[in-house]
């Protein structure tokens, strides 16, 4: 009987591991978040296919905007570069945070669950090393209120 239950458990474990997400995240020093100083992030694409990305944004009530532009750099294994830019909700319209919270922070997944139309899907052809890099794309040099700025990935199914 512990047999079957351990095979089971084994099976279940290992089945879930082929499409979990790859997350990473930077912390933004002192929560400004510099125009010049964008974040980089380095993934190790071993499995080519089509990808789901979702930009996070962990920010606090001391960010003074509605939203917030980022600029999002992509670079390929083969040297290939794109680009794209987009406009981030972080505050409804009433000024009530978007997304999760706890204590003091709030986190927004862009897009989310409720824009399954506009999910950002990328394409990796290739085994190998993208570099993405995120900056912020707004008018001023400062941003306060943002703590961490990240990605995730996840195979499309």
């Amino acid at each position: 009987m512990k047999l079957i239950v351990l095979s089971i458990w084994a099976a279940l474990v290992l089945s879930a591991c082929g499409k979990q997400p790859m997350e990473q995240f930077k912390s933004i020093p002192d929560r400004t978040w510099q125009f010049n100083s964008p974040e980089n992030f380095d993934v190790n694409i071993t499995s080519p296919g089509v990808y789901k990305m979702q930009i996070q944004v962990r920010y606090t009530q001391e960010y003074s905007f509605s939203n917030i532009w980022v600029a999002l750099d992509e670079k390929s294994p083969d040297g290939k570069q794109a680009s794209m830019r987009m406009n981030i909700p972080l505050f409804d319209i009433s000024g009530r945070p978007l997304g999760s919270f706890a204590g003091n922070f709030y986190d927004r997944s862009y897009p989310d669950g409720q824009m399954e139309a506009r999910q950002l899907t990328l394409n990796f052809p290739a085994k190998g090393r993208y570099l993405f890099s995120i900056r912020h794309n707004m008018r001023i040099d400062k941003l306060d209120g943002i703590s961490e700025i990240g990605i995730r990935l996840k195979e499309a199914e």
